[in-house]
């Protein structure tokens, strides 16, 4: 579910597809343009990812295609999915709900009316179930033309909430974000989320480009610059997307590159744990036992009530 913090977007052009893999790296990817990977480290596959913005949210939500066969992620504006997926003609589409929060599943129906897709969404569901044709749950596999994605289970922003990985490619939903994580305020647990990012997805590989259901990287880097004013990569990340636009598509980085500055990826970073109970002694809960999972607490509490711009 969106941020309070955001305002509503207006319409704007669709962001360009994404075709994967990319050739070359580069440490930071320049703002709304793949990342891109050295050549051959990630195995090749024929999945296109083209990002489609809701005009009437801040969402982003994705169109995957393989051949002829199409997945929409998330399709929340209705309107901007058909005439995407018409524009694409394939011979089969479905739609995949990451969880059922309504800025996620509210454009369900009005799209698998209109191309007779099947919905695939969590089967278990507790606070936020989705009317679905076929339940996911931890461990299935999506079949995609000649490609396939694994479903992952990563409960903390809704108990729910489920991730596709194939090689090279996350769809992340409301979990992962560049500088950021989810939040936990609508039926979500912080002590899950910690989990999620440290224990459930922990061994995906640092190549893996994430695509999140919303771009909240300049506010996040602001973030993570109050938490950690001498983070460089942040500072340095934060300068390159300046300028860019939301018709550039979202901000998009790997879990690799999240892993080395987002502190929500380093709290077992003694040092970034000393800093949080020294700077934000109000923000740590010293009946939680272990240190990472206290300074992951402690940085969602501060999401949570940061003010910064």
């Amino acid at each position: 579910m969106q941020d309070a913090e955001h305002a509503r977007s207006t319409r704007a052009p669709q962001p360009a597809p994404v075709d994967l893999p990319s050739p070359a790296h580069e440490r930071l990817p320049r703002a709304g343009c793949p990342h891109r990977a050295p050549h051959g480290l990630l195995p090749r596959t024929a999945m296109r990812v083209q990002p489609l913005a809701s005009t009437f949210t801040d969402n982003f939500f994705w169109l995957v295609t393989d051949a002829d066969d199409a997945l929409l992620v998330d399709p929340i504006d209705a309107t901007v999915a058909i005439d995407a997926v018409r524009r694409e003609a394939p011979s089969r589409v479905r739609i995949l709900t990451t969880h059922g929060h309504p800025d996620h599943a509210g454009g369900n129906a009005e799209v698998a009316a209109a191309l007779d897709a099947r919905v695939l969404a969590p089967a278990d569901a507790i606070h936020w179930p989705v009317p679905h044709d076929r339940g996911l749950r931890h461990g299935d596999s999506i079949t995609l033309g000649a490609s396939a994605f694994d479903v992952h289970h990563a409960p903390g922003h809704t108990d729910d909430h489920i991730v596709l990985h194939a090689p090279g490619i996350l769809i992340s939903g409301d979990v992962f974000f560049v500088a950021g994580a989810g939040n936990c305020r609508n039926g979500g647990d912080p002590g899950e989320l910690y989990r999620t990012f440290h224990q459930r997805l922990a061994h995906l590989p640092d190549e893996t480009r994430f695509h999140p259901g919303h771009d909240y990287a300049s506010r996040n880097l602001a973030f993570c610059l109050h938490v950690e004013p001498d983070n460089g990569a942040a500072a340095a990340l934060r300068e390159r997307i300046a300028d860019h636009a939301r018709s550039d598509g979202p901000v998009l980085t790997t879990l690799g590159e999240e892993r080395a500055y987002n502190p929500f990826h380093r709290v077992h970073d003694e040092v970034l744990q000393r800093r949080l109970r020294e700077r934000f002694p109000e923000a740590v809960d010293h009946e939680v036992q272990d240190p990472a999972e206290q300074a992951f607490r402690a940085l969602r509490h501060l999401r949570d009530s940061f003010q910064g711009p």
